[in-house]
């Protein structure tokens, strides 16, 4: 009887776990190896929708500013088609900018540069002590001559440079006037 106590076989009361112990291993390393799988593959289209969500956004911020460039572009044309102080030439505006400070009128004088400088002129010019203004003008006036030599054109007749005497940059506006940069 002893040996049959200790053989589960032949004892029905004994409860034995069912199905092979080998099944259960190979059941159980199945089992981790799937929830490993599982979190590497949730992780991944984590990983990857994270990445998607910050370049949708970086093109969105690249739109919005794209957007503001184009719309600070119009408004630059506007005020520059708006913008009617200048001459036909690059030596019909300076000669208006000469003939505006000889008479002391500084905010007409300024008026033919660019608009995001004539501030700064009007300032500068406001400032100049009036023995200096002379010598100013003689300066200029000796660059109006030497405008049709030294002066140079770019390549697409947009930008008008003369380097001695005096430097001097103007712009054609799209208008068809031409402002000065900088003297």
């Amino acid at each position: 009887m002893e040996n049959q106590a200790q053989n589960p076989q032949n004892n029905p009361n004994l409860l034995l776990p069912a199905g092979n112990p080998k099944s259960k291993y190979w059941k159980f390393i199945l089992g981790f190896l799937g929830v490993i799988i599982g979190v590497f593959v949730l992780y991944a289209v984590g990983l990857w929708g994270w990445q998607s969500f910050k370049q949708w956004q970086g093109e969105k911020k690249a739109e919005e500013i794209a957007q503001k460039i184009k719309q600070l572009e119009q408004e630059d044309y506007k005020r520059a088609m708006a913008d009617t102080y200048g001459g036909k030439t690059p030596q019909e505006t300076l000669q208006m900018y000469i003939d505006a400070v000889e008479k002391g009128d500084y905010e007409l004088a300024s008026k033919y540069f660019i608009g995001d400088y004539q501030e700064m002129e009007l300032e500068s010019s406001r400032k100049m002590p009036s023995n200096e203004i002379q010598k100013y003008i003689d300066i200029l006036k000796n660059a109006i001559t030497k405008l049709d030599i030294d002066g140079k054109y770019d390549t697409d007749k947009k930008y008008f440079s003369l380097y001695k005497p005096i430097l001097i940059r103007m712009k054609l506006y799209p208008n068809g006037i031409w402002k000065i940069i900088e003297i």
